[in-house]
């Protein structure tokens, strides 16, 4: 659908029926002051979208328009806008006839281009009041008498109506018009614009309902803005063919209806061309442009002048709307093609007595010109002013480099030219500062000037202004701007002037800091090294802290008493505890709700002894009420106090909108400093306070920014509180942080009594540092975290079985094998080392090797020895380097001896574990026992019987071997004496 109507808003008809496109889009592209809709509007409501072509002639006899907007050519009665229209678009009136597309393009440039004079350069093309002017001063219709002005109100209408039309904008695909009709025809003549029937009388002109229409006060036609009320014929006459080429400026010495009045009086031989009041700047023209006016003796055949209400010797009369008018008057007439440069106007110091200027300077007062002895405008008109209001609207080029080499407008070989004015600004990115400094300077001397501004606009303060070869020589700016303007007159050019600049740029960049990695396990004490960096200011502090969590936990939390905080609210509030106020932890925030307590505390104790901290939190205001405020204490001595004894306090005031730092001496609280910062209810604020113990600054930054600094003379050297505190709001707190500073390391205890107390399981985390810096040009650094794993436990075991399943205790092959298994549930089983001895833990037989992570040995003996007992050691070590050893009790190599030794295997020994004496069944009449402790010492050796039992009595408590032999075969049993 909008591609469609997009279709129809560019096709229209010509006289003859045929259709040809065109497009109302280039011409708004084209000129920006045409409201869109608007040449839509004039082109339907002066001839329906028709391009007309040879018009059958009125029977009337009124002229008829031609082309799409319905201009004329030859009005007789009415106003040739098809002219206008091509003396303001350079588009001829056969150009305009041919082509529908240019006549468009015409008009919006006619259009453009009054609007330009209308709205004093302000590029504002909103107002219906200023596009109705426009409108009247471009129409066809005449402004003169009740009826005429009726028409021109009758065609605006018309074409505000078709702009607020909603059919219409999206027929034509533009946008709807939102304007006030009653405010800008008035009321009573908005209800007869409006009427379905309207009356003339010879009375007036009435709606049905009696509303009557008014004519506005009579309007020049060569000023839009102007009343025109024509001076007497009797006192101006003809140029006699004179051309127009200057402007002079006068005041009355009198009043604005006194002037008027005094230029209807024939024996006054007086006239001005324009009359311009000074309470609101109205201005009333007398004389036509064309016409010679009266005002400044032998200079009038030249000149257009205008009186200004008021007296020479009384500033007070030279208000602001009166120069505005009188500029916006000037700027017209030095358009209207005069060949009046306004660049031409007189800018110099103002004069009390006569001071003749060349005719170079074409805008100028009466005591200017040659042949006079009034000396108006007098010593408190202000030229320079006024030439800025007249050329107001200067083009800067703007120089981006840091440095760099600048010249006048004939650069570093040749000359300026006459009639400059040239505006170089230099404004490099983050610059703090800018050098100036002028190695050649030689201008015509009182007549070409250069200015150098301390800022970005010609209203910045004024380093100076200088001519001939006043050089400027260095000037330095106080911020990142510097302007440069040059002006020269209308005659003699010199090689002018060059320059270098140099700029000293604010540090933006924020500096970085760097936490060198470590180890990936820590089992004891270690150090911490960081990296500190900026590539434009030096690192002004450095700041640490650092935190612990259980692995069952969310929340990491700092040791108080080792000068930290670290609070995220992540799990509880277990470490706070509150005085005054309701408190609760709600979505990993800690929030105060208590709009009616005017002083809430809750408190966690960090130890702030000497040194520097920094403390860092985020806070919310999050009720609407009145003098709603928010902020902590720190270094408190008595938190349980209502000021907390000793401290110092920042606030955020949301009711004032300010920063605030207080003292507190004894409990009693004093505002030491406060600033601006707009502070509003549910906006979350990142406050850093850094507090130097050894100098007493207090710095506060708020969102990175720094807003307050104070200096106390006498510091708080320790405080061992915090203290949240809040009046007449609800608030949350979270991420609260107490950092400590640092130098390039810091050492941290690791322990299970230390800083870094808390074992890693599974490999997470229990430890952690953060590291944050600022610079010299208060720029903050992220925040850096590192994490460490902690392992103070080396691995246990659950068991040792010698052999490939359950414990054995001989073994008749080569091949001797164990299993185990060991845990650590730290930092986990990084690898096992395997020995075997012929005594416990020894490696005479197999020295220390790696086994991996497998928990089964075997290995193959080169000279097994009959009898001897082997005992496996396993060294099981963690990822933490960490290590714990372990043994087992032995097996006992023995041949294969047939019948015998199975004969043995039946054998059993009771009570196990035995106290006093240990019995033996199923053995043979007579037989040999050997009982061998753990370190592999002969306990005892005894021929026994069957009926016999073995005392153990005097037996230490532990594992024992027990050999019972029968000739050459033998078992072992494992025995237990508690």
């Amino acid at each position: 659908m909008r591609i469609w109507i997009t279709l129809v808003s560019v096709f229209i008809a010509f006289g003859n029926c045929l259709t040809a496109q065109v497009s109302f889009q280039e011409a708004y592209a084209e000129n920006s002051l045409v409201p869109h809709g608007l040449l839509e509007a004039v082109a339907w409501t002066n001839t329906h979208m028709v391009h007309l072509e040879n018009q059958q002639a009125s029977c009337s006899g009124m002229p008829s328009a031609f082309g799409i907007m319905g201009l004329h050519e030859d009005g007789k009665y009415f106003t040739p806008t098809g002219i206008l229209a091509a003396n303001a678009s350079g588009i001829s009136i056969t150009q305009q006839k041919g082509d529908p597309q240019k006549q468009i393009l015409a008009y919006a440039r006619l259009f453009n281009t009054t609007m330009a004079f209308e709205t004093m350069g302000n590029n504002s093309n909103d107002n219906p009041k200023t596009i109705k002017e426009v409108l009247y001063a471009i129409s066809e219709i005449p402004n003169d008498g009740i009826v005429n002005q009726y028409a021109r109100d009758a065609q605006a209408y018309s074409i505000f109506e078709f702009m607020m039309n909603e059919e219409n904008a999206a027929y034509y695909n533009f946008p709807v018009a939102d304007f006030n009709l009653t405010e800008t025809f008035g009321t009573s003549n908005y209800a007869v614009l409006s009427s379905e029937r309207v009356q003339f009388t010879a009375t007036g002109i009435s709606s049905s309902s009696g509303a009557e229409y008014y004519p506005s006060q009579n309007k020049s036609t060569q000023y839009g803005p102007a009343i025109w009320n024509p001076a007497a014929t009797c006192n101006f006459s003809s140029r006699s063919g004179v051309a127009i080429s200057a402007i002079t400026i006068h005041t009355i010495q009198g009043t604005y209806a006194g002037a008027i009045s005094w230029a209807q009086n024939c024996s006054s031989s007086v006239s001005y061309h324009y009359v311009i009041r000074s309470s609101d700047g109205q201005v009333t023209q007398m004389v036509l442009e064309e016409d010679k006016a009266w005002h400044v003796g032998s200079e009038n055949p030249y000149t257009i002048g205008y009186e200004h209400e008021g007296f020479v010797n009384d500033p007070s009369w030279y208000t602001e709307e009166l120069y505005n008018a009188s500029a916006d008057l000037s700027r017209d007439i030095v358009n209207s093609g005069y060949g009046i440069p306004p660049l031409r106007t007189f800018y110099g110091a103002a004069s009390v007595g006569t001071n003749l200027l060349g005719g170079c300077t074409k805008i100028k007062g009466h005591q200017h010109y040659p042949n006079q002895s009034h000396t108006d405008p007098g010593i408190y008109w202000d030229w320079e002013k006024y030439y800025r209001l007249i050329n107001n609207n200067p083009t800067f080029n703007t120089i981006a480099s840091t440095s760099g080499n600048l010249y006048d407008t004939g650069g570093p070989t040749g000359d300026y030219q006459d009639d400059e004015r040239e505006f170089w600004l230099i404004q490099p990115p983050n610059a703090q500062d800018i050098t100036l400094d002028f190695t050649v300077f030689n201008v015509e001397s009182g007549y070409d000037n250069l200015f150098i501004y301390d800022g970005d606009n010609i209203d910045a303060p004024l380093v100076g202004s200088y001519t001939g070869s006043n050089s400027p020589g260095t000037v330095v700016s106080s911020g990142g701007s510097l302007l440069i303007e040059f002006r020269s007159d209308c005659s003699t050019i010199s090689n002018g002037w060059e320059a270098n600049y140099t700029t000293t740029s604010f540090d933006l960049t924020p500096p970085t800091t760097v936490i060198t990695p470590g180890n990936v396990w820590y089992t004891d004490d270690f150090t911490v090294d960081f990296s500190d960096s900026d590539t434009q200011s030096p690192i002004a502090e450095r700041f640490y802290l650092n935190a612990t969590k259980s692995p069952a936990d969310n929340d990491w939390s700092a040791n108080g008493n080792y000068g930290f905080s670290y609070e995220t609210f992540e799990d509880s509030d277990a470490n706070w505890f509150g005085v005054t106020g309701t408190y609760s932890v709600i979505s990993g925030a800690y929030s105060i709700n208590d709009v009616a307590e005017q002083n809430s505390n809750v408190y966690i104790g960090v130890d702030q002894t000497n040194g520097i901290h920094l403390y860092e939190w985020n806070q919310t205001i999050t009720s609407n009420d009145v003098s709603q405020r928010a902020g902590v204490h720190f270094m408190c001595d008595n938190p349980n106090l209502p000021n907390r004894g000793n401290s110092y306090f920042v606030y955020l005031r949301e009711s004032d909108d300010k920063v605030q730092i207080y003292s507190v001496d004894n409990d009693i609280i004093n505002l030491e400093t406060e600033s601006d910062l707009t502070i509003n209810s549910g906006q979350t604020y990142n406050c850093k306070v850094w507090f130097d113990a050894a100098t007493g600054w207090i710095k506060v930054y708020v969102d990175h920014v720094l807003l307050a600094s104070w200096h106390d003379p006498t510091p708080l050297t320790s405080g061992g509180f915090i203290s949240l505190r809040t009046g007449g709001c609800d608030a949350t707190f979270d991420d609260i942080r107490v950092y400590q500073n640092r130098t390039t390391s810091v050492d941290i205890t690791a322990g299970t009594s230390d800083e870094f107390y808390i074992e890693s399981e599974n490999a997470t985390s229990t430890g952690m540092v953060q590291t944050i810096v600022i610079d010299a040009a208060e720029n903050w650094s992220g925040v850096v975290t590192e994490n460490y794993l902690l392992d103070f436990t080396p691995p246990s075991i659950d068991f040792l079985h010698d052999g490939n399943l359950t414990d054995i205790d001989t073994f008749m092959v080569s091949t001797i094998e164990a299993n185990w298994l060991a845990t650590d549930i730290h930092s986990d089983i990084a690898e096992y080392e395997v020995a075997i001895g012929t005594l416990p833990n020894l490696d005479d037989v197999y020295p220390w090797t790696s086994n991996g992570l497998s928990e089964a040995f075997s290995t193959v003996l080169s000279s097994p020895i009959y009898n001897q007992v082997y005992h496996i050691s396993v060294r099981a070590i963690n990822n933490a380097g960490l290590s714990d050893q372990f043994v087992s009790d032995g097996q006992r190599f023995i041949d294969d001896l047939g019948l015998l030794e199975s004969a043995l295997i039946h054998i059993e020994v009771f009570p196990n574990p035995a106290t006093d004496f240990i019995s033996i069944t199923n053995a043979p009449d007579q037989f040999e026992v050997i009982l061998i402790d753990q370190q592999g010492k002969v306990c005892m050796h005894e021929i026994m019987s069957s009926e016999e039992q073995l005392d153990v009595s005097t037996l230490s408590n532990g594992s024992y071997q027990l050999i019972i032999q029968v000739e050459e075969a033998f078992i072992v049993k494992q025995v237990v004496v508690q």
